[in-house]
């Protein structure tokens, strides 16, 4: 029985492949899909990209490689006359890492799961085998920051 690694398990979805450079680390080169983005100011669909940067995520390993994605990112020109946003970055599919992240959704699963489990330092260590970018705080973090408070009963 042949069982063959597919696109789909390595990349995330709403990503075009580009270049994918094997080394110590397995770097891919992609960009998103979408031919236009929502201004987060006014909600209004662009096409008008105006430039581009890369953006860096951490992913899962993979046969025993740490994976970075770069990520091309589009800024692009609101089109709404009105709208104080005049340039804004496409955001990335919330399944695939959130703002301002570093690590990609599943990743940040994975580290949240192992930080619950384990703790600081133990999952650092755990994380570290397994080939997770994760120190004892970034994981100490990670739990703080998906923590749910507890609700005040008023008497």
């Amino acid at each position: 029985m042949s069982r063959s690694l597919q696109a789909g398990a390595v990349i995330p979805r709403g990503l075009v492949i580009d270049h994918v450079e094997v080394g110590a680390v397995l770097t891919i080169t992609a960009r998103p899909v979408a031919a236009s983005a929502r201004c987060p100011g006014c909600d209004r669909t662009s096409s008008r990209i105006h430039s581009h940067y890369t953006r860096t995520l951490s992913d899962l390993p993979v046969a025993g490689r740490r994976v970075a994605l770069d990520i091309r990112v589009r800024r692009f020109r609101c089109i709404g006359s009105d709208c104080r946003t005049k340039i804004f970055a496409e955001r990335l599919a919330s399944d695939l890492a959130a703002a301002y992240a570093r690590r990609t959704a599943r990743l940040d699963c994975i580290v949240h799961h192992l930080g619950v489990a384990l703790g600081g330092r133990p999952a650092a260590s755990f994380a570290r085998q397994l080939m997770v970018p994760a120190s004892r705080d970034t994981v100490l973090r990670t739990v703080r920051r998906r923590a749910v408070r507890p609700v005040e009963l008023r008497a």
